[in-house]
């Protein structure tokens, strides 16, 4: 299946990828090298769980930051 992922790191980039039929979101983002745990996963504007299957739909990435002043 070909889905359309938007990366949202350090400005924006956009990429058509190939993943097979039945593939997990957490699976999406092994094939990207991107690590699970420091990014959020929406599909179509709404956040997915990384444990359900890639819908054919937009796909946004987003880093997420953490940290601040202590």
């Amino acid at each position: 299946m070909r889905v359309r992922v938007k990366i949202l790191s350090d400005g924006t980039r956009e990429q058509v990828v190939d993943v097979p039929e039945g593939s997990t979101y957490e699976e999406l983002l092994g094939s990207l090298h991107i690590n699970p745990e420091v990014v959020i996963v929406f599909c179509s504007g709404i956040p997915v769980p990384l444990d359900e299957r890639v819908a054919p739909d937009d796909i946004d990435i987003l880093r997420v930051v953490t940290g601040g002043n202590r």
